[in-house]
């Protein structure tokens, strides 16, 4: 392209084309320069807005809102430019009159147009940081009207003002509540937990940890008692085998029923080593025997007071074996027990005060009555602490697996008391930021500078859409012409010929001009003097140049 047009070739078609460039030009110059005076003027108000950081440090009160300004300015911009916020805008102010005709969806498309949203940065570096930096945006709003722009743009920065007013209170409320109920929820789960750590300790009262040492030593004091006790018992016992051996051979050498009982006896033991039961003198000797067993019998009034005894200690018994014991009546058993022992061994003192047929048995039998009574109260005293001893070692056996529960419990109220405390304490943190939103002492948005009403449109800008007309016009009658020029097939030149001959011309010879070109009513170009005089060169091998070289 470079070498079939130079600048001689572009001579030769503006001086062959003139008409066909000029008259485009002289044509849509004054059209685009008119058209271009008649666009209507538009105007553009436009106010800042800063964005203010918090004004207490963070290290005392902490925010909740944790969004950088540039995320809340584009989540702000989509707020307000909501399609029911625009048309009520543009109602308000009568933007789009009904005479245009416009649907609503063209009439928020327009100011969707309209209005823009800049925002003015620092470095990136503070953004690269973790800091934000977005330190303030401008609101502007372009319309025909210079007072209806104005109006318009405060109106949009009055908008994103109370959006932001109205989302960081709302997102620090929000915060709030939802500690709030979180806390609730939390104290719940931490009363069902102290009342499930109550309700096992409840029932494994007698073997908790901490009473381990006590147990211990309760089951130490146990165990000696019953040994206390069955060593008590042993002697006892030995003691009345002791009184039953000597109410046998008889408790004095002076009573006769003793000596003759005893002598008796031991004819009878004699008789039985040689002779069989049913031989007649050992039946007689057990019939002496029996006879004198009887005379020295106690009175029936001790038989009697001996039987009051045995119902009063089988009562207690009674009483003690029931499922639910009742203390008082154990108490008042006991009562008689001791009263009606005394009254026996009243009853056996003054009848040996008075004499009877035998004396030392009738105390011997007391003696030995008082002491069954003993080893009746150290039995049941012994069987009780073996029973306490039992339930001891439960205990004691079941205080590992208490505590192990105990301790799993423990851990998991502790766990959630201390979430607790930190909803707690982050309550607390979300009850200060949202005072702080309430107060606009956080970060917040600030107008810089209001929109003013605007004396000057912003656009078009006419001196530069008036030279982008003109050099509009000149290209396209410059296109013309080229356009002209590839439809007819001329040999505009020297280079042109070259280029279709293959080889270079002998000579050039000027143009010649006739007498009709020089009465012709346009000027011509003159082209260049392609020769340097007219002498003739030597030819070169080549093709015949042509007539038409010469223009």
């Amino acid at each position: 392209m470079g070498e079939e047009f130079s600048l001689e070739d572009i001579l030769i078609i503006l001086k062959r084309r003139f008409l066909a460039f000029i008259l485009p030009v002289i044509a849509l110059a004054p059209i685009g320069v008119v058209a271009v005076m008649l666009l209507p003027a538009k105007y553009t108000a436009q106010g800042t807005i800063l964005v203010e950081s918090q004004q207490i440090p963070t290290e005392y009160v902490r925010s909740t809102i944790n969004s950088y300004a540039q995320e809340r300015i584009s989540m702000i911009r989509q707020r307000v430019m909501t399609r029911n916020r625009l048309l009520e805008v543009a109602d308000e102010y009568n933007l789009f009159p009904r005479s245009l005709g416009l649907s609503e969806s063209e009439r928020v498309n327009l100011m969707r147009q309209r209005l823009r949203v800049d925002l003015i940065t620092t470095s990136a570096q503070a953004r690269s940081a973790g800091r934000d930096n977005t330190i303030a945006f401008t609101v502007a709003y372009t319309d025909h009207d210079a007072n209806k722009a104005y109006l318009v743009a405060n109106k949009f920065i009055t908008l994103f003002l109370d959006e932001d007013v109205r989302t960081r209170t709302a997102g620090a409320s929000n915060t709030t509540e939802f500690f709030e109920r979180e806390s609730t929820r939390l104290r719940e789960e931490v009363a069902k937990m102290e009342e499930r750590v109550s309700e096992y300790k409840a029932q494994n009262a007698n073997a908790l940890p901490e009473h381990l040492n006590m147990h211990l030593n309760m089951l130490e004091r146990a165990r000696n008692n019953l040994s206390n006790a069955e060593s008590t018992i042993t002697q006892l016992e030995e003691e009345r085998r002791f009184l039953e051996t000597q109410l046998i051979s008889g408790a004095s050498g002076d009573n006769s029923l003793s000596a003759e009982l005893a002598g008796l006896e031991s004819e009878l033991a004699r008789l039985r080593a040689t002779y069989r039961d049913n031989y007649p003198e050992v039946v007689a000797k057990r019939e002496e025997i029996a006879s004198i067993k009887a005379r020295m019998a106690p009175s029936s009034e001790i038989t009697r007071l001996r039987g009051e005894l045995s119902k009063a200690e089988d009562a207690l018994t009674a009483l003690e074996r029931a499922e639910t014991p009742d203390e008082e009546a154990i108490a008042a058993a006991e009562a008689d027990i001791e009263v009606a022992r005394n009254t026996l061994s009243d009853r056996i003192s003054e009848e040996t005060r008075k004499g009877t047929s035998d004396i030392a048995g009738v105390q011997i039998e007391g003696r030995i009555a008082v002491i069954e009574n003993r080893i009746r109260m150290l039995t049941k005293q012994s069987e009780s602490l073996m029973a306490e001893i039992a339930n001891l070692e439960e205990r004691v056996a079941r205080t590992p697996e208490v505590e192990r529960g105990i301790a799993a419990l423990s851990r998991d109220y502790d766990n959630l008391f201390q979430e607790y405390q930190e909803v707690l304490t982050k309550r607390g943190s979300a009850q200060l930021a949202e005072n702080l939103e309430e107060n606009q002492q956080a970060e917040k948005f600030s107008i810089l500078e209001p929109a003013l009403q605007p004396d000057k449109p912003s656009s078009p800008d006419r001196p530069k859409l008036i030279v982008l007309a003109l050099f509009g016009a000149f290209g396209l009658g410059g296109m013309i012409a080229l356009g002209l020029e590839l439809l007819q097939a001329r040999i505009r030149g020297r280079g042109h010929l070259s280029s279709i001959m293959g080889a270079q011309p002998i000579a050039v010879i000027p143009f010649i001009y006739s007498e009709a070109d020089k009465k012709g009513r346009f000027p011509s170009f003159k082209p260049p003097n392609w020769g340097r005089g007219r002498r003739k060169a030597k030819r070169r091998p080549g093709p015949e140049p042509t007539p038409e070289l010469a223009l």
